[in-house]
């Protein structure tokens, strides 16, 4: 513990504590005082991990593949439907097919190595999509495909400019799909024969791609199938007809990672609470694969009662955490943009959001980035109200937080990665500014 003599008219918004009661918010009588700060309170630092968690109704999907050297191998792959062409005009007898192809816009995310190319396949599926559980679609879902390549294209998706790809697909489909639409048979022009039809599309990545991931539009008609012909009478004109994704239930992105290696393996059906003895004295977070980072502080009761004997006011409480020395960086491994703070305890169930100090707001940081050395990297968090919950309540030794990511992006791939090795070069650090009032 650390201190400094302070007059008590200086002090501000104090808690009063003994190892009888505590109060929040009385400025004391006694000028005898000296303010402190305490940084030895220990947090217990866990990743708690599901064994699979619902991707269905996804906003964004994800598409690629890339290697972690903390985390392993994350392989993503979106499944999808498409919808019958809205009103078309008659296809005349002449008329001439040309080709066939799929548009997919981007959103701009991405995470891992934008500098190589990879190889986007286009597959169609076999078997109709459904619920797999609970009428959701989850990261595990499978559904098989043809054995033929519906379609691939290497290229280079640059995200701060790749607003949209195209990847020609077979001759084969685009002419009996040409020759259907001009037909109107029946399995085209009617929603429910046309599901029964054309079950829909996967996008996968070649074998051998290991470079990143990129996120992609998952609202509808963000992928587009467009078959283009032309006509011949009176002369040569262009045209074409497009079936527009659909964004429902059955849109979703399969999402396995490969943790061989890492210690993060799952105990339970459910959810697995991993320490860091069998992780290397790292813990995660990582809401796109189902990481989450938990930390509790079953010794700050007695951190207070120890260390200080009179009466004691806590002033404000700060979580500090930090990443791991060059676990991140500005481009390829990015840190989460914002993250929060939710409740938890021994049942680790996620419980409320914490507000901020005005009390209508989630309460939320944004990384402190240093871009020269990279070492003094950290997220601040202003916790005074919780932890003096904490010190009010009883049995709360087994409660505390989970971060939470808060990113516009539905979908994700950030991760964050926590030092768990204690002590005060620890990934994470819980503050308290007291006052001690002598007897």
């Amino acid at each position: 513990m650390k201190g400094f003599i302070l007059p008590v008219f200086c002090l501000w918004i104090l808690v009063s504590c003994t190892q009888k009661e505590i109060e929040f918010g009385t400025i004391p009588e006694n000028a005898y005082t000296d303010l402190a700060y305490i940084d030895t309170v220990s947090a217990q630092l866990s990743t708690v991990l599901l064994d699979s968690f619902a991707t269905s109704s996804d906003s964004t999907f994800l598409v690629g593949r890339y290697n972690d050297p903390y985390l392993g191998t994350v392989t993503t792959k979106p499944f999808l439907q498409f919808s019958i062409p809205e009103a078309f005009s008659d296809i005349p007898s002449s008329a001439v097919f040309d080709s066939v192809e799929l548009i997919v816009k981007t959103n701009k995310y991405y995470y891992g190595d934008t500098s190589k190319t990879q190889t986007i396949i286009v597959r169609e599926l076999a078997e109709p999509i459904v619920s797999t559980y609970n009428s959701e679609l989850f990261n595990t879902s499978n559904f098989l495909t043809k054995a033929q390549v519906l379609g691939s294209k290497t290229m280079r998706i640059n995200p701060t400019s790749t607003d949209s790809f195209k990847i020609r697909l077979s001759n084969e489909k685009g002419v009996e799909l040409f020759s259907k639409l001009r037909q109107k048979t029946s399995d085209i022009i009617t929603q429910s024969e046309f599901i029964n039809y054309f079950y829909g599309i996967s996008l996968s990545v070649g074998d051998n791609d290991t470079s990143g991931v990129f996120g992609l539009n998952g609202a509808a008609g963000a992928f587009t199938m467009r078959v283009h012909y032309h006509t011949t009478i009176p002369l040569p004109e262009a045209a074409y007809i497009d079936f527009a994704s659909i964004a429902n239930e059955y849109a979703f992105t399969q999402i396995i990672p490969d943790r061989t290696g890492t210690g993060l393996i799952a105990q339970s059906p459910s959810i697995s609470e991993i320490f860091p003895a069998a992780t290397n004295g790292r813990v995660y977070l990582q809401p796109g694969t189902a990481l989450t980072l938990k930390m509790i502080f079953p010794t700050l009761k007695g951190i207070l009662n120890r260390e200080n004997n009179g009466l004691v006011k806590l002033l404000k409480a700060e979580l500090i955490v930090k990443p791991k020395y060059l676990s991140s960086d500005l481009y390829k491994y990015k840190l989460p943009a914002s993250l929060g703070l939710a409740t938890t305890n021994e049942t680790n169930l996620v419980g409320s959001s914490l507000a901020d100090a005005s009390g209508t707001s989630t309460l939320s940081a944004t990384p402190v980035i240093d871009e020269i050395y990279g070492i003094d990297n950290y997220y601040r968090f202003d916790v005074s109200g919780y932890i003096n919950e904490l010190l009010t309540t009883v049995g709360s030794e087994k409660s505390g937080f989970y971060l939470l990511q808060q990113s516009s992006i539905a979908r994700s791939m950030d991760r964050l990665v926590v030092d768990a090795t204690g002590g005060k070069e620890s990934g994470v650090m819980l503050l308290l500014y007291v006052l001690n009032i002598n007897n």
